[in-house]
């Protein structure tokens, strides 16, 4: 049987086996093909992969990258499945930065489709998860997107104001890449509101983090988008040959051409715009190589710009025709994509190519801008309602939950006092049934025969007789050990001088030892009276004693002793018994510090602890191993005095670093 149950186990330990090495197998291969270039086929066999594995915060990460290659390929609703089901997975187990994410990602997908309610409602509910965990980078990340989702509504003083809180918390961390884009977005909002000088310190600030940024692929594009922004405020203030300055300082960064061609159209066109409005006859070029470019690119936002200015060039140069072709096109593309700035742009150009009918472009103009007005209006009372609705969602859950927890304490709070009241009943009849029990051999005890009640008693005044002799010897043995014994082991330490000098000042300082012999005689003859006697008076006499040990020891040492005493100890409320028993297991602690500790210093301190005395010897020594103490009936013997008055004895010791001695009572 026994070894059956072996073979089980070790198939069922190689299953396990099989099955961890096979998981990182699978985790190598997707990490291998997430960080290389994918097609849209090889990130769906890696979402067949992942789809074999539990979800954990590692898959989460691998489903993190893997959404954003589909992205990438602007595979937005596959990207929009990966972001659902990181959220729902990460609820199931309780991963609340996968909720963030999942969230984020949610919200990220509505910026394609210019839903700007339904981004900033799943930015806020993500907003309301980061506060409540450690997360702050996250919550910076959210914050940041919140205050791009209101510049896009020209609410350019809330943009500056999230972005500033924002700032506060990616300042701390090391994504230098979301910083550079807090620094431009508080650059564009101040731009709008006419702070000149905060928006050049904020992209000068900007330009400055894209020297930090470790992936070096990109800076160059960062650098000159940098550059483009100084383009547009200079443009704002009509300062056209800084525009210029600007749009050739960021083409001559790279081959953006070649290397990233959002860029240089943007810059391309910025550089054709203030030759145009520097009256420099080949700014057409410029714009029509942009065209070109932008078209073969699909980039949507270039074409649009590159459609007004060759408008407002042909415009300039009483071309009508084709200033009314270029912003026909503006006017279509604009309003297909949802670019309100350029569509209003588009009509304005109209008018004044088409004078004729220049009132019904004007007429249009104003219901394109009151209706953009309205929506911006409408929208951001929206987004209060959002901000509200959440608050009140969440509140209303914490109630939930909160009451949850309260029917639960109230469900323990009923079993609780439900068993206790059992438990009570189940004690009570135990103690009926004993109390019965009790009385019937009492009943049986009192039939019992009067010799054997005779006979018990006469063992029992016998037992307590030995027990009396064993007592009052162990009482004597303790007080001939650690009295008499230690003063003889002292007296003969400091006469055995006599051995090596026998000259007069020798024996002169022997003498007063000889005097002790005659002490330690009466000490012999009172222990033989009654050693419980009153051998101290006050607390000087109890304080002289302990110092004479240490002139005892002095005589043939040179341990250097400390003794403090608080003044608020009332050694006349402490019992004689108690004084006697603590002496002795001084006394014999510095005898057996003396003979083996070797110290040079000893520490003893007496101290008032509330109601009771502690008292701490304290030496220098080297010490022993306390749980492999030798068999002496010296340690014994203090445990058994601080016993018998009541008090705790504590002993702790280090090798070569002394040992420490604690009696409280």
């Amino acid at each position: 049987m026994r070894k059956f149950i072996t073979i089980l186990l070790t198939f069922f330990l190689l299953l396990s086996c099989q099955e961890k090495e096979a998981i990182k197998k699978i985790n190598e291969k997707i990490n291998y093909k997430l960080k290389t270039k994918s097609t849209y086929t090889d990130l769906k066999g890696i979402e067949k992969d992942l789809g074999s594995i539990n979800y954990d915060t590692i898959t989460r990460n691998y489903y993190d990258l893997l959404s954003d290659k589909y992205y990438d390929l602007e595979k937005f609703e596959d990207y929009l499945r990966l972001s659902n089901h990181i959220y729902y997975h990460s609820k199931k187990i309780e991963d609340t930065i996968g909720i963030i994410e999942g969230l984020c990602k949610k919200g990220a997908y509505f910026s394609n489709t210019y839903k700007l309610d339904s981004m900033y409602f799943y930015y806020t509910k993500a907003e309301k998860y980061a506060i409540k965990t450690r997360s702050k980078h996250l919550l910076g990340t959210i914050y940041l997107n919140k205050a791009i989702i209101n510049q896009n509504l020209n609410d350019y003083y809330n943009s500056e104001k999230i972005s500033f809180e924002a700032l506060k918390i990616l300042k701390n961390k090391s994504d230098y890449y979301l910083l550079y884009n807090t620094y431009l977005n508080i650059g564009y909002a101040t731009q709008n509101q006419d702070d000149t000088s905060e928006a050049i310190k904020n992209y000068n600030k900007a330009l400055q983090v894209t020297d930090k940024i470790s992936n070096k692929s990109v800076v160059l594009s960062l650098k000159a988008q940098v550059y483009y922004y100084f383009c547009l405020l200079e443009d704002k203030n009509k300062n056209y040959s800084s525009v210029y300055k600007y749009a050739k300082k960021g083409l001559a960064l790279d081959d953006f051409r070649t290397n990233d061609v959002h860029i240089f159209c943007n810059l391309n066109n910025c550089l054709g715009y203030a030759l145009f409005k520097l009256n420099n006859k080949n700014a057409i070029s410029y714009f029509l190589e942009t065209l070109k470019i932008a078209k073969e690119n699909n980039n949507i936002l270039a074409i649009n710009t590159s459609n007004l200015y060759l408008s407002e060039y042909y415009l300039a140069n009483q071309d009508y025709t084709q200033a009314n072709y270029f912003a026909k096109q503006a006017l279509e593309i604009s309003t297909k994509n949802s670019l309100t700035t350029d569509r209003l742009n588009a009509l304005l150009l109209l008018a004044k190519s088409n004078p004729n009918v220049a009132a019904q472009f004007f007429e249009k103009y104003k219901k394109v801008s009151d209706s953009t007005i309205t929506i911006e209006r409408q929208t951001r009372e929206k987004f209060a309602r959002i901000d509200y609705e959440t608050n009140e969602i969440i509140t209303e859950k914490e109630n939930i939950q909160k009451e949850k927890e309260n029917i639960l304490q109230q469900l323990w709070s009923i079993l609780v006092l439900g068993i206790f009241i059992i438990l009570t009943l189940l004690l009570f009849y135990f103690i009926k049934s004993r109390n019965i029990k009790n009385k019937e051999l009492r009943f049986i005890q009192e039939q019992q025969n009067s010799r054997e009640e005779i006979y018990d008693l006469m063992l029992n005044q016998q037992k307590r007789i030995e027990e009396g002799k064993y007592q009052e010897k162990n009482r004597i043995s303790q007080d001939l050990h650690d009295g008499v014994m230690g003063k003889l082991t002292a007296i003969r330490l400091n006469l055995f001088i006599l051995k090596k000098k026998k000259d007069t000042e020798t024996i002169e300082k022997c003498l007063p030892f000889i005097d002790d012999i005659q002490n330690i005689e009466k000490e012999i003859r009172q222990i033989s009276h009654d050693l419980n006697q009153n051998v101290f008076v006050d607390n000087v006499t109890f304080v002289s004693i302990v110092e004479s040990l240490f002139v005892m020891i002095k005589g043939h040492s040179d341990i250097d002793f400390k003794l403090t005493v608080d003044e608020n100890i009332d050694w006349e409320s402490i019992p004689n018994n108690s004084k006697i028993n603590v002496y002795r297991i001084i006394q014999e602690a510095l005898q057996n510090i003396d003979k083996y500790a070797k110290a040079t210093k000893v520490q003893i301190n007496m101290n008032k602890v509330e109601d009771k005395t502690q008292i701490t010897i304290t030496d220098n020594g080297i010490g022993f191993s306390v749980e492999q103490e030798k068999k002496g009936i010296g340690l014994r013997n203090m445990k058994k005095r601080m016993a018998e008055i009541n008090g705790e004895f504590t002993i702790t010791s280090t090798l070569q670093k002394g040992t420490t001695i604690q009696l409280l009572f």
